[in-house]
């Protein structure tokens, strides 16, 4: 070929490359002008919310879902060649316009002006006159490729990989180059805490749920828009893969018990406002002999999944168990704190039997009687979901009357603490510490005192000071001196000022044991 030739033959295709990014930006902007003047009217009112940059990673020939919200018509556009755009079943263009809701656009990389390292583009959203760039897009150096792989082999690249509860669950990762796994959400827990591999090679790996960052309870849809990316030493690839979460199993329960043994019984009191310990279970499993007292309702934390549980109770007559369908133990709460209370019994007692099942677990059953054992008892597969077993009964005096917290001046002398009865620091109480039990109690003491506190209340264990909340009736906050006696119980001492009365509450698990007023007697 002459010089003359190879001149003419660069020239032609110059001007290809100039007709076709002309095409482009011709196509961008006329639609985009078209947008924004049939839209304006409809949206001058309404502020334009963007979302957060996502990034986008791929080869050529890759198709990317891209998902995003919008508050008004918009549209969506790509300024490189390579970079498509596709809603439904419309053909690929460089400019997408929408309405207002949850959108899926999809991102198609051509191989059109191909290169030999990582191109970047960006995708810019138009709402309400304003021009956003929403979106990078990544297309590896041609002759870069990588795929993915579930546990049996199939190829989940386009799909997602999905993340394990309490597991880790296995994919591979198959490239031809090096490679190292990084920006991993929050969520995603790296078996190992990393994932390098070597061109050409299978490399396993895994990924499990992350607690503290996201809720387990609630699943993470493939339409979060949530990736790992899979990059190449050289720099020269990027490839974003979709993770998923599909929430805890839905026939798991995870319980905090309000006491240190979740086998221990319950006495409840005949108008359901005082539940107690009592001791030894009726349960397979560990006994307790603690006592525990509290005011109006039991504090449970369940955790399953969408927090969708049954409330199912047993109750023990003459002839053995039977399930109970009056609905007298109720659960109240939300996000899994969850207050059990017992409705008042006129005279007698009732024993019964408290399940909190997940909905797989409840919708399996034909009937509750399935939940028995051969001997009539309810089955021990169904420990995992057990709450408490009570009996509701009239208390003696022993059980009625809790024991009032020792109050000591100068670390030596006892100060008479007796029960309010008067209702007159119930308000307060209420407004304030959030309590509105009867477990108040009232000591008289100096300006000038040096007080020290044991609460009396069996098996306290505070996780920090906010279990001890105190206010003075300026309401100055309180934090106290914290010892533990020759008993190994802990002590709460402070020094008493002229802002006293002091209102001290002993809080365990999220629930208000007891609370102490220091009055001045020289009120």
């Amino acid at each position: 070929m002459s010089k003359i030739e190879e001149l003419k033959k660069k020239n032609k295709d110059m001007k290809t490359t100039i007709s076709r990014y002309w095409f482009v930006v011709m196509a961008t902007l006329s639609l985009c002008l078209t947008t924004a003047c049939s839209d304006d009217d409809d949206d001058a009112a309404v502020t334009p919310v963007f979302p957060q940059v996502q990034k986008l990673a791929g080869a050529a020939g890759d198709i990317i879902d891209f998902t995003f919200e919008a508050n008004q018509n918009w549209s969506l556009s790509s300024n490189a060649i390579w970079c498509k755009l596709q809603t439904d079943d419309a053909d690929s263009q460089f400019v997408v316009n929408g309405t207002p809701g949850r959108q899926t656009v999809k991102v198609l990389l051509t191989a059109d002006d191909e290169a030999k390292e990582l191109t970047v583009t960006q995708l810019y959203l138009t709402m309400g006159g304003e021009k956003v760039a929403v979106a990078e897009v990544q297309r590896s150096a041609s002759g870069y490729s990588v795929s993915v792989f579930d546990e049996a082999g199939n190829d989940i690249t386009s799909t997602g990989i999905v993340v394990g509860y309490d597991k880790y669950v296995k994919f591979s990762v198959k490239a031809n180059y090096r490679f190292a796994v990084t920006n991993t959400p929050e969520w995603v827990e790296l078996e190992g805490g990393f994932m390098v591999g070597r061109a050409g090679e299978l490399t396993v790996g895994g990924a499990m749920f992350k607690e503290g960052v996201r809720n387990a309870k609630y699943a993470i849809s493939i339409d979060e828009g949530e990736t790992i990316t899979i990059a190449s030493q050289d720099g020269k690839a990027m490839k974003t893969i979709p993770v998923r979460f599909n929430g805890m199993p839905t026939n798991t329960m995870d319980i905090v018990y309000p006491t240190s043994s979740p086998w221990a019984d319950w006495t409840v009191s005949l108008d359901g406002k005082t539940f107690s310990q009592t001791g030894s279970t009726g349960i397979t499993g560990d006994g307790g002999n603690d006592t525990f007292t509290f005011s109006n309702f039991v504090p449970f934390t369940l955790k399953t999944a969408a927090d969708d549980f049954t409330l199912v109770v047993f109750q023990t007559e003459s002839w053995g168990m039977e399930p109970c369908y009056d609905h007298f133990v109720k659960a109240s709460g939300e996000n899994g704190d969850i207050r059990i209370t017992v409705d008042a019994l006129d005279g007698g007692e009732r024993d019964c039997y408290v399940y909190a099942l997940p909905k797989a677990v409840y919708e399996s059953l034909s009937n509750l009687y399935e939940m028995f054992d051969e001997e009539g008892n309810v089955s021990w597969l169904y420990n995992p979901y057990f709450l408490m077993h009570f009996v509701q009964k009239e208390q003696s005096g022993t059980e009625a009357d809790s024991k009032a917290p020792t109050v000591l001046v100068g670390g030596w002398k006892e100060v008479d603490c007796k029960k309010e009865t008067t209702g007159i620091y119930n308000e307060v109480v209420a407004n304030y510490l959030g309590y509105s039990g009867d477990e108040i109690y009232v000591a008289t003491v100096s300006v000038g005192d040096y007080v020290t506190i044991t609460p009396n209340i069996a098996s306290y264990e505070p996780q920090d000071l906010s279990d001890i909340f105190g206010l003075s009736s300026w309401g100055t906050s309180l934090v106290p001196e914290v010892a533990m006696d020759m008993n190994d119980t802990y002590t709460f001492s402070y020094k008493v000022t002229d802002e006293a009365p002091f209102f001290i509450a002993f809080r365990q698990n999220g629930s208000t044991l007891k609370v102490l007023v220091l009055e001045r007697d020289d009120y």
